[in-house]
């Protein structure tokens, strides 16, 4: 008997009219409360589409037009997804929603109902979208709390497969849109399916199949009506659900999931009871999934492919955030973004086309393991070795990754640092946080700057002490932690930009909130950079200034279309630094290794003359860089511990450098040794390189320069003609005896000595004016008050003033004279020096010409 019924005869007859009282009284108020909603819904309405009309109907636009491009291949992949190497030659096959595909059909109903049971009651009532979801997500965004609010399987397929995680009216709107038009093309039990095959449920499982394995070991068919539901409830929040970490919090959800299945009938009471009696006992079987990519370059490759999709997907990368909250928050997006994504690639359906030289690899792998064989020390948990190793090689002339080496190598160490491992770079990040934003200032290699710590604030040098003023390019070569300091402060200052501006303009993805810091220039930042990022970093400079994504793919196929989506011709540039300072940063960095206190002074290339250099250590040297470019190859080499310790600093700082001579001299033999090109912005005068930076600074300041003159010539004109007019009043007596003087005309005299404008100049002086004047008052003060008075007072606080204010201006004069000479000196010992060189140069010059001339000699003797 239904549950209405049984109410209604339970209800005694003497009950009725009062019932009918208070049913008219209810009618009223409802009618009244309905009334309240529909004038409150209409106003809303209206302030609704106000506010967000035209950002719904371009949704709905969007929406219609993605929704044309759904095909059942977006859900079910079983063409793997090919990895071809340089040659075309497949290196990786990759299929793993073959193996844990199931169909509708084939898979226990009661998995899709425990599905409908929690997340969806009326999906077989609906047509991909839920009225009364719609109403929520309406309130929601009306009361200011956001635009979540209930969505339906459909929709939450819509949005697993094809759309970013932004919570937005327009991204709501859109996936309305697809939810509908996915279940026009398809049925119910198809929809259920695609959703189960293709959700997340933490550990890199994707699909109830593969997540029955990795949690419970069997097929999702082999599992307990309890372990069904917990298996449900991850969908939720795999973090929170986590069977494994967190048992507790799952099988409170996989209770209430039972409760729901009860209560719509998709289970007997005797189902219920059995259930809540079982345990379930969780853990990661890694082997159950078969996506271990086990290669440094392909797991690049998958990585790029992975983040090139999140791109044309319209996910919305960031690298810089204004708070905590937010960084976190976008965190949590990207990591959604990118599991979906990635597993979709691991499905199947995709040729991925790369750059991969396994030759050249192995090469390189070969290089960093002899190297490094010295250290055998091996972690006991892991079985690798405890100090590690990764290099990063890049193209200059394409911008793409030729060579990612993530370790040592030996077997089992597949973990790929150089594209995964954050590290502190040390003075490796110098040449971009410092340096480059300090040319396009218009400085250049030979402006000075003190290397002397103002206060505590300042980092210490790694010389432990004072060199005093230095020019750019050797504070460079020394690596003075100072002056990187003291340009990143300034240049973010001038250039009124964060200091990590450059590195978030190149994607560096471990910036924080906290790194807008001048400290970042010394490599002390909250997580760090990669090898890959270190190198594109370096390979920008090369490149005139201009940023490419690193990457080792060419293209990408999708298969079941036979389209190509994607092409490394695609790839975008980005100006981030000017001609000129790209190139003035490279040669600096030149001076690493030419100047003999160079860091990286022992390292001479056997292919190379024009090549640049940076070395980096951070505290207790836990982390050994070298970063470098000739211009054919960038090259970033990194060593530590995996877990940062102090390294021996000698030893393995040598290690870096090592590899990165015996990496370049690898791939540069049979290259033509040709210098950095030089862009037209940047002329050489005098013996140094002058940029047009530089030189458009140096107008600024003497049109500056020029302003302010002409100013102070009119102050000084106008103080002129301020003490002619004093003069004639101290000059014109009111009366011809001092005597007759009253105290206050004598006091009107002193007033007048006070507006005295004093001129101090290196051509002009008038203080003894002011106290020839000062004299004839005070004299006059004297006949009247010959013991002193208020007058003499008054006379003796304006005069003590006045020569205060002398003092003040005579020593500010000195200070800028002193100044002066000290630069007039300084140009003249580097004019000596650089004489010097010229004249060394011609007599190398002559030393050449007369040889050549001999050796003609000899050979014209010659039969």
């Amino acid at each position: 008997m239904p549950r209405k019924e049984r109410r209604q005869k339970r209800e005694p007859a003497s009950a009725k009219p009062k019932r009918a009282k208070k049913m008219k009284r209810a009618t009223k108020i409802s009618l009244a409360v309905l009334s309240l909603m529909f004038f409150a819904a209409v106003a809303g309405g209206i302030f609704f589409f106000q506010r967000y009309g035209r950002v719904v109907t371009a949704a709905i636009d969007a929406g219609e037009n993605h929704a044309k491009t759904i095909e059942e291949s977006d859900f079910k992949q079983f063409r793997p997804t090919t990895i071809l190497d340089i040659n075309e030659q497949p290196l990786k096959e990759l299929k793993t929603q073959e193996r844990d595909y199931l169909s509708y059909d084939d898979m226990d109903p009661l998995v899709s109902e425990a599905l409908i049971s929690i997340e969806d009651k009326r999906f077989y009532e609906h047509h991909g979208v839920d009225t009364q979801g719609l109403l929520t997500v309406g309130l929601n965004a009306l009361l200011g709390r956001g635009v979540r609010g209930a969505s339906t399987i459909t929709q939450q397929l819509v949005k697993n497969i094809y759309l970013t995680p932004e919570v937005s009216i327009s991204r709501k709107v859109e996936e309305m849109v697809m939810a509908q038009s996915l279940e026009k093309k398809f049925t119910k039990h198809q929809i259920l399916e695609y959703y189960l095959n293709n959700v997340y449920f933490g550990y890199g499982a994707y699909g109830i199949n593969a997540a029955s394995r990795v949690y419970f070991g069997k097929s999702i068919n082999d599992t307990s009506l309890l372990e069904k539901a917990s298996l449900i409830g991850i969908t939720n929040n795999p973090e929170i659900f986590d069977p494994v970490k967190n048992k507790k919090n799952t099988l409170k959800r996989a209770k209430l999931i039972l409760k729901e299945m009860l209560q719509q009938g998709y289970i007997s009471e005797a189902d219920y009871d059995k259930a809540l009696q079982d345990d379930i006992e969780a853990s990661v079987h890694s082997d159950a999934l078969n996506n271990d990519l086990g290669d440094n370059e392909i797991a690049l490759a998958v990585d790029s492919a992975t983040k090139i999709l999140m791109r044309q997907q319209d996910f919305r990368f960031q690298y810089q955030f204004d708070s905590k909250e937010e960084e976190e928050r976008y965190n949590q997006e990207y990591q959604d973004a990118y599991n979906k994504v990635y597993q979709r690639i691991l499905s199947g359906g995709y040729e991925i086309h790369t750059n991969i030289n396994q030759d050249l690899h192995n090469q390189l792998q070969e290089i960093v393991s002899r190297v490094m064989e010295g250290w055998s020390e091996r972690d006991p948990e892991k079985n690798i070795f405890t100090k590690q190793g990764a290099v990063t090689v890049i193209d200059n002339a394409t911008g793409n990754v030729v060579a990612s080496i993530g370790g040592r190598g030996e077997e089992g160490n597949t973990y790929n640092r150089a594209f995964l491992s954050y590290r502190q770079p040390g003075s490796a990040i110098k040449p971009l946080v410092s340096f480059a934003p300090a040319y396009e200032r218009g400085l250049l290699e030979t402006s000075r700057v003190s290397d002397d710590r103002p206060n505590n604030n300042y980092p210490n040098n790694i010389y432990n002490g004072s060199k005093g003023n230095m020019t750019l390019r050797d504070a460079l070569a020394v690596s003075s932690n100072v002056v990187a300091y003291k340009l990143a402060m300034e240049n973010s200052q001038e250039l009124q930009e964060p200091v990590y501006q450059s590195l978030a303009q190149m994607q560096f993805t471990g910036l924080d909130v906290a790194d807008d810091n001048p400290i970042i220039a010394v490599g002390g930042m909250t997580y760090g950079a990669t090898t890959q990022e270190m190198a594109s970093g370096i390979a920008t400079l090369v490149n005139q200034g201009n940023y490419r994504m690193p990457t080792n793919i060419e293209s990408i196929t999708r298969k079941d279309k036979n389209e190509q989506i994607f092409t490394s011709n695609d790839v975008p540039q980005r100006k981030v630094y000017s001609d000129d300072a790209a190139y003035l940063t490279l040669d600096t960095m030149k001076a690493v290794h030419q100047e003999r206190d160079g860091t990286a002074n022992d390292i001479e290339l056997a292919h190379n003359k024009n090549w640049a250099v940076k070395t980096g250590t951070t505290d207790e040297a836990k982390d050994l860089w070298t970063v470098g470019a000739t211009p054919h190859y960038t090259v970033a080499v990194w060593i530590g511990d995996d877990t940062p310790q102090p390294q021996d600093n000698t030893s393995v700082g040598k290690a870096t450098r090592q590899i990165f001579k015996e990496t370049m001299d690898l791939l540069n033999q049979g290259k033509e040794d040709v210098d950095f090109q030089m862009p037209t912005s940047v002329s050489k005068q005098n013996g140094q390189l002058i940029s047009r930076s530089s030189q458009a600074k140096q107008v600024l300041a003497a049109r500056q320069n020029a302003l302010t003159a002409a100013t102070q010539s009119l102050d000084i004109l106008a103080k002129e003609k301020t003490n002619e007019l004093v003069a004639a009043k101290l000059n014109n007596p009111t009366v011809a005896e001092a005597a007759s003087f009253s105290n206050e005309l004598l006091s009107d005299r002193i007033q007048t000595l006070s507006q005295f404008e004093l001129i101090v100049t290196d051509t002009e002086d008038n203080w003894e004016t002011f106290d020839n004047y000062a004299q004839q008052v005070v004299s006059l003060i004297k006949t009247v008050e010959p013991a002193g008075g208020p007058l003499t007072r008054q006379y003796s606080s304006v005069y003590q003033n006045k020569q205060t204010e002398y003092e003040q201006e005579k020593d500010s004069l000195n200070e800028d004279v002193e100044n002066a000479d000290e630069a007039i000196k300084s140009a003249q010992e580097e004019s000596k020096e650089l004489d010097k060189r010229i004249e060394e140069l011609e007599r190398q010059l002559r030393g050449s010409t007369t040889s050549s001339s001999s050796n003609n000699s000899t050979r014209t003797a010659r039969p």
